[in-house]
């Protein structure tokens, strides 16, 4: 009896992910083909959503869009442990030090979720969609999260990704992804080059938890066109002094190498 609830919810709950900042509202019908469920099966999970005020249909066009019930969850969430409120100063600084865009991503249920995002005061500057999961394989913070698991957790994560071809540099196979992570794990810091967006190079740091299990990672998405040396340098080193200070902050226990990084980056 239990399986098909659960199924049930797992369904329902999935609908959810299909919204985001460029499809913030959806009817039925386009709802059903991302999900790839038949209409009889997502209206009545989108009903059930409703009656919970985990979505709201507007009356006149007969769109879908998301309630306020997750607000009134996520405050409480923040309340018993607040995360973002220990996050968002580190990721203000790391835009205000770099001019470059920062951002927070926290490892749940097997996603990447962007937990935060601030972007400098720049013509020119990465954009990041925080309703979007990041990918594993194609993204430093996805790779460093990883690259810090033990090995069969890793592993499954890893056979999860859908591996998805983002730009010619994006790593396709989980064979071109294992000497990534040892090198990042070894090193302290990940670092994609333009494999999730061809004109962004993302670099990320790892914070841990009391086990000294990763839960999340903070990083910046730079230009690709103003990346130099210099630039590299000074991201490294203040993502990983970050990445410590979360750490602490957060109770955990960071592996050895984070503390050598800094080391590494000089």
């Amino acid at each position: 009896m239990s399986k098909p609830v659960m199924s049930t919810v797992d369904k329902a709950l999935s609908l959810l992910r299909h919204f985001s900042l460029q499809r913030p509202e959806m009817g039925l019908s386009e709802l059903a083909r991302l999900a790839g469920y038949d209409k009889t099966t997502t209206l009545r999970c989108m009903t059930a959503l409703e009656r919970n005020g985990f979505v709201e249909q507007d009356q006149q066009s007969k769109h879908y869009r998301l309630g306020l019930a997750p607000i009134n969850l996520a405050r409480i969430r923040e309340r018993s442990f607040p995360l973002l409120a220990i996050l968002q100063p580190h990721v203000d600084a790391l835009r205000d030090s770099t001019q470059e865009t920062a951002h927070a991503t926290v490892l749940s249920a097997g996603r990447l979720l962007t937990a935060l995002v601030n972007e400098p005061d720049r013509a020119t500057r990465v954009f990041m969609d925080p309703s979007v999961d990041l990918p594993l394989h194609a993204t430093a913070s996805g790779m460093i999260i990883a690259a810090h698991m033990p090995q069969a957790e890793r592993a499954a994560f890893v056979a999860s990704s859908r591996f998805e071809r983002f730009t010619e540099n994006t790593p396709v196979t989980p064979e071109m992804l294992e000497p990534l992570f040892a090198k990042f794990r070894a090193q302290g810091f990940a670092r994609a080059e333009q494999s999730y967006e061809d004109d962004v190079i993302g670099t990320a740091v790892a914070f841990f938890d009391a086990n000294g299990r990763p839960v999340g990672a903070i990083a910046v998405a730079a230009v690709a066109s103003r990346f130099d040396s210099p630039l590299a340098r000074k991201i490294e080193q203040e993502l990983t002094a970050t990445g410590r200070k979360l750490t602490r902050e957060l109770g955990g226990i960071a592996p050895a190498p984070l503390s050598s990084v800094s080391e590494h980056a000089t």
